[in-house]
């Protein structure tokens, strides 16, 4: 019980939260824009919002200025012949930065980090070639067997759908965004609908891609707004080419997902950075509970567990709001609308990404070298001192 006149924790951090530059009401209403048009249609964007383009490309640069806003494009890995896989791996004591070193070297991850509670040691996403996925689990293996790793956990996953970026919880009197918990729960009990086809579980990873098209989408993973003609000049391909893969193989193939809209609605210091894992009873559950999270501010994006009634996501959040979503999760489990859930701490600040591993494709097959793996693992271990491991 706090004392009489005290001030709280999270009224500490509201008071420095609220000095903070925040987004307003045309902002928000362009990242909808971007969410739904890409990018590279801010033309499109004013022309929908009524004002003028350079209003729009100012608000834009400012929000990249001020790091809080990326924009890339989300690659449709499972036709590229690449399965993805959530992984977390626990550290044996003392080994912790060992360990990431030597997940590092596996160099088909897209995103890498420190994670904290249930697995204390390194996280990441992987993308792993088809029917490599024996050879994937054997590189995990062997980080137990050489003593800087306690355990993992593998969840293979969908493709990540993207969230974008809606204003249903915007307050606009107040410019902040509002959490209605109460209100997503009995949404979860009730809204109606089928997966999108980025969720659905793919029956085979074909190979639909080639060198020019990984090449391309690299360069739009790296920044959704350059144009086919930047792409051309950056890569030295002919523009005509560029613009043929992009039209014929990227869109016609389904090589990406859509655009991703990475907004930054609060500062670092007063957020958590989380991965869950959801599980449930049934499909039913699965499909209601993934349908909910997509106009909401706080996931990055859903993927669902491959043969299970399960979805991870990476989730964004004011501190002051965790509790009141653990809450809200509690209560979904007693009201029979969820099963379990597992979460793992993200470090913000010791976190990586990459784009495509574009350098490992050739001759239309991708190359997973695992003995190469073993050799880089080794040097790193002697490096430190732990050869003899």
């Amino acid at each position: 019980m706090e004392e009489a006149g005290k001030e709280t924790i999270d009224v500490r951090i509201r008071d420095a939260f609220a000095s903070w530059k925040k987004l307003d009401e045309m902002d928000v209403k362009i990242l909808e824009g971007l969410s739904f048009l890409g990018p590279r249609n801010l033309a499109s964007i004013a022309e929908h919002l009524r004002t003028p383009t350079s209003t729009v490309r100012y608000r834009v640069k400012r929000m990249l200025e001020d790091r809080i806003l990326f924009l890339h494009i989300n690659p449709y890995h499972t036709h590229m012949g690449l399965k993805k896989a959530l992984v977390f791996i626990e550290a044996e004591p003392g080994y912790e930065d060992v360990l990431l070193d030597c997940a590092r070297v596996n160099d088909f991850w897209l995103f890498l980090c420190r994670i904290y509670g249930p697995y204390e040691g390194c996280g990441g996403i992987w993308t792993v070639p088809r029917g490599r996925d024996d050879d994937f689990i054997s590189f995990l293996q062997s980080l137990i067997d050489l003593g800087v790793a306690r355990s993992y956990d593998v969840n293979w996953t969908t493709c990540h759908e993207g969230i974008p970026v809606k204003a249903r919880w915007y307050d606009t009197v107040e410019n902040e965004w509002a959490f209605n918990w109460s209100e997503w729960m009995e949404e979860v009990g009730s809204i109606e609908g089928e997966l999108p086809w980025t969720l659905v579980e793919p029956r085979d990873w074909p190979i639909m891609v080639d060198q020019d098209d990984l090449l391309i989408i690299k360069e739009l993973e790296i920044d959704g707004r350059r144009s086919l003609t930047d792409v051309s000049k950056r890569l030295g391909i002919p523009f005509e080419r560029v613009k043929y893969h992009f039209r014929e193989h990227v869109s016609k193939r389904k090589l990406i997902e859509g655009y991703n809209v990475e907004i930054y609605r609060f500062p670092f210091l007063f957020t958590e950075y989380l991965f869950f894992k959801f599980e449930f009873n049934s499909h039913e559950q699965l499909t209601r509970f993934a349908l909910s999270l997509r106009d909401k501010p706080f996931p990055f994006h859903i993927g669902k567990v491959i043969g299970e009634n399960a979805l991870t996501t990476h989730i964004y959040l004011p501190k002051w709001e965790f509790r009141r979503f653990i809450s809200a999760l509690s209560k979904l489990i007693r009201r029979g609308f969820l099963r379990d859930y597992h979460y793992v701490i993200q470090d913000m600040y010791q976190s990586w990404r990459e784009t495509i591993p574009y350098q490992h494709f050739n001759d239309g097959r991708w190359n997973y070298d695992g003995d190469k793996l073993q050799e880089k693992i080794g040097r790193i271990l002697e490096e430190n001192g732990l050869g003899s491991r």
